[in-house]
C-alpha cells in the first residue's frame, strides 16, 4: 500500500521499519502515515553521527568567523568536497597567485584528470599544455606564481580540515583550480575555460572536464560599472547558465554601490552574489561598500585567520575575505544529501546553481545594522541555507510550477503572486488576457520575495475586470484569476 520493499517489526515494541524504492516514494508515504489516526508517530531512520569538530591547530581560538556564519552546524550534516553520488566538487579561484606547496593547502589543490603530467601535449585538447590545477593568465604557463593574497583566500575556501594541521577551510575536502591573472581580458579567459570544463562535465555525465560550482572574486574595479564592462559582466550569465556562481566582493569604501558603482558587484545576473565585510562588532566593517539592489549579503571577512606562503598562518580581512565564506557555502550546499536536487543538478545545472543562490539569500541571518544596507539585510549563515535545501527535498521538489496565492485579489494597485518555488530567473514573463481572452498586457516577472517567491504585478492601470494571468519562466508555466476593481 505504501510502497515499501520491506516491513520489519521489532519484537516486544509496535514500531516498523519501512524501507524505500525512491525519496518520491517516502514522501507519498509519509503524507499518507500523517494523514492515518492508527498511527501514533513517524520519523525517519536518518544517520546519525558525531558532532564534527575539526581538529586544526587554530580553529577553536582563531578562526571565530567560521562560526559567525555557522559552518561547525553545517559540517554535522556534510563538510563538503564530494556530492552524495561521489561527484568531486571544485571551486575555481581567480587572484594573484597561490602557495600551491603550502602545507595545509596541497591536497586540495585540483588536479586535472584529463591531463598527463610533464608530457608537453594538450591531452585534453582544450588549449592549455599540461594544465594540471589551472593556469597562470600572466605568464602563460601552467605555474601558478606565489602570492599572499591568493593564498589566504584558497585558505579560508579549502585548507585541509580535520588533519591536525593550521586551519579548516569552509569545505574540509574540495578542490581548488587556481588562475593567476592581471588583465580583464585574462579574468574572461579565465572564465572561458572554467565554462568550458564545467560544461564538459555537464555533457560527458562526468566522465572529463570538471564539477565547478562556483568563482571566488575576491578583487573588482572600484567605481567602474558593469556597463563599462560588458564582456567580462556577460561571463556571469554564462557561467551561470552551465551551473557556475560567483561569489564577488564589494569594494573596500564607505560608498554605496548603488550609486557610485562597483565591477563586479552591480552586474544584474542572477549567477552572482554581492558580498560586504561585516565587523566584528555585527556590524557593517567602516569601510566595506554596502547597496541594498547590488550588494545581497555580508559575510565577516574582518578578523580572519588564514593560510600565508610558506606554510604559514595569520590574520586576514576586508571584503576579500568576506566573499570565500559565500563561495564556500555554495561548493558545501552541492554536497547536501538530497536526491531531488541532485536530479536537478544533472537535468538542469542553471536552475540548480539558482535553488543554491536563493538558499544562500533565503538563509541570510538578519541584523539591524544590515538593514538597507545590503539587499537580504542579513549575514550569510550556511546551516540555514541547508536546511532550506534539505527542506526542499523533503517537500518533494519538483513539481510543475504554479501560483499558490493571489493577495489582494481583488486589487486595485500592486498584487503579489507567490509561487510554490524558491527557483526562478530573470527572464520570467507574465502575459494578462481581459475576459474574452484578448492579451492585453506583457511584463517581464518582478521578483520580490524569495524562497518561495513573490512576484509583484502593478494593476492600477488596468480597467475593472476579470482577467487570466499567465506566468512563463524556462518552459515551465502557471495560470492564476485575478480581478481588478
Amino acid at each position: 500500500m505504501l510502497g515499501a520493499t520491506q516491513t520489519w517489526i521489532a519484537p516486544a515494541l509496535n514500531i516498523g521499519l519501512l524501507r524505500f524504492h525512491s525519496p518520491q516514494q517516502l514522501f507519498l508515504a509519509e503524507e499518507k502515515l500523517r494523514n492515518d489516526e492508527s498511527v501514533v508517530a513517524f520519523e525517519r531512520n536518518t544517520v546519525i553521527k558525531n558532532r564534527t569538530t575539526p581538529n586544526d591547530n587554530f580553529f577553536t581560538e582563531q578562526q571565530l568567523n567560521l562560526e559567525r556564519t555557522n559552518f561547525p552546524e553545517a559540517w554535522n550534516l556534510t563538510t563538503g568536497g564530494q556530492t552524495p553520488d561521489g561527484s568531486q566538487i571544485v571551486i575555481a579561484v581567480l587572484d594573484a597567485g597561490f602557495d600551491v606547496n603550502h602545507e595545509d593547502l596541497r591536497e586540495s589543490i585540483w588536479r586535472n584528470a584529463g591531463e598527463i603530467p610533464g608530457d608537453g601535449v594538450d591531452n585534453d585538447n582544450n588549449g592549455y599544455v599540461d594544465d594540471l590545477s589551472g593556469w597562470d593568465m600572466i605568464g602563460d604557463d601552467p605555474r601558478v606564481p606565489v602570492n599572499t593574497h591568493g593564498t589566504q583566500v584558497i585558505g579560508t575556501l579549502g585548507a585541509r580540515g580535520d588533519n591536525e594541521i593550521g586551519i579548516a577551510g569552509t569545505n574540509w575536502d574540495a578542490k581548488l583550480m587556481l588562475f593567476s591573472f592581471q588583465t580583464v581580458a585574462d579574468v574572461i579567459e579565465a572564465y572561458e575555460y572554467v565554462r568550458q570544463q564545467r560544461l564538459r562535465w555537464n555533457e560527458s555525465g562526468g566522465r572529463e572536464g570538471a564539477f565547478v560550482v562556483a568563482t571566488n572574486a575576491s578583487f573588482g574595479i572600484e567605481g567602474g560599472t558593469c556597463g563599462q564592462y560588458p564582456v567580462w559582466g556577460s561571463m556571469y550569465e554564462e557561467l551561470g547558465k552551465v551551473g557556475v556562481l560567483t561569489a564577488a566582493a564589494t569594494a573596500n569604501r564607505d560608498w554605496d554601490v548603488d550609486d557610485n558603482g562597483d565591477m563586479p558587484t552591480d552586474c544584474q545576473t542572477d549567477y552572482l552574489i554581492g558580498v560586504a565585510n561585516l565587523g566584528k562588532a555585527d556590524l557593517l566593517y567602516r569601510n566595506s561598500a554596502y547597496g541594498p539592489q547590488n550588494v545581497d549579503l555580508a559575510a565577516p571577512g574582518e578578523g580572519s585567520y588564514s593560510t600565508l606562503p610558506g606554510s604559514d598562518y595569520g590574520p586576514f580581512g576586508s571584503t576579500s575575505a568576506a566573499a570565500p565564506y559565500v563561495t564556500g557555502a555554495i561548493a558545501l550546499l552541492y554536497a547536501t544529501p538530497c536526491p531531488i536536487f541532485q536530479a536537478l543538478v544533472v537535468s538542469d545545472p542553471a536552475a540548480a546553481a539558482l535553488l543554491v543562490r536563493e538558499a544562500v539569500l533565503s538563509g541570510a541571518k538578519q541584523l539591524p545594522g544590515l538593514q538597507f544596507r545590503v539587499a537580504t539585510g542579513g549575514v550569510l549563515d550556511v546551516a540555514e541555507s541547508q536546511r532550506l535545501i534539505a527542506d526542499r527535498c523533503d517537500a518533494g521538489a519538483g513539481e510543475a510550477l504554479s501560483i499558490t496565492s493571489v493577495r489582494p485579489n481583488p486589487a486595485s494597485g500592486k498584487t503579489y503572486f507567490t509561487l510554490n518555488t524558491s527557483v526562478i530567473g530573470g527572464g520570467g514573463i507574465l502575459t494578462i488576457f481581459d475576459g474574452t481572452g484578448r492579451r492585453i498586457a506583457i511584463s517581464p516577472v518582478r521578483r520580490v520575495g524569495v524562497a518561495p517567491v513573490v512576484v509583484e504585478l502593478d494593476v492600477s492601470q488596468f480597467p475593472a475586470g476579470y482577467y487570466q494571468v499567465l506566468l512563463e519562466e524556462r518552459g515551465r508555466s502557471a495560470v492564476t484569476a485575478l480581478i481588478v476593481k
